[in-house]
């Protein structure tokens, strides 16, 4: 397995968990997709209830039963968690723009079903989703 890991400070962490087939610059734009968020959105803009999101894209072979989705809030540190599966095939068929693209479309999903299962008071998830999705399409470009 590819794995990334590094202690942050920042509000958004993301990487992977994924099979050792999966290439590298598709992990590394795991990674950019963080770097890029914490240059763009500020989470304190949409209130005080979450300080940060540490993003997992699982990007494991549908056979392999050890990582599957969890999400879990931390009300101590007010941090989400959120560990969520990627489609292996369409992932591994992907070019880099078309896995990118696909990364923010995932990214965005899983933020909407966060908002489902995860109530965060004092915080505009809503709000917070739409300037995401607004910001993505700029990084997608960016090769």
């Amino acid at each position: 397995m590819n794995a990334q890991a590094t202690v942050t400070d920042t509000p958004f962490y993301s990487t992977t968990a994924s099979w050792h087939e999966v290439s590298r610059d598709k992990t590394r734009e795991v990674s950019l997709l963080s770097d890029y968020l914490n240059e763009k959105i500020n989470l304190t803009d949409f209130g005080k209830g979450l300080n940060g999101i540490w993003f997992v894209a699982i990007i494991m072979p549908p056979d392999d039963k050890i990582h599957t989705n969890e999400m879990v809030f931390h009300r101590k540190t007010n941090e989400l968690s959120i560990f969520w599966r990627m489609d292996y095939d369409r992932v591994m068929a992907a070019t880099l723009p078309e896995f990118k693209a696909y990364l923010a479309e995932f990214f965005v999903e899983t933020l909407q079903l966060a908002q489902v299962k995860k109530k965060i008071e004092d915080f505009d998830t809503s709000g917070f989703i739409v300037a995401v999705d607004q910001a993505l399409p700029e990084w997608i470009t960016v090769i």
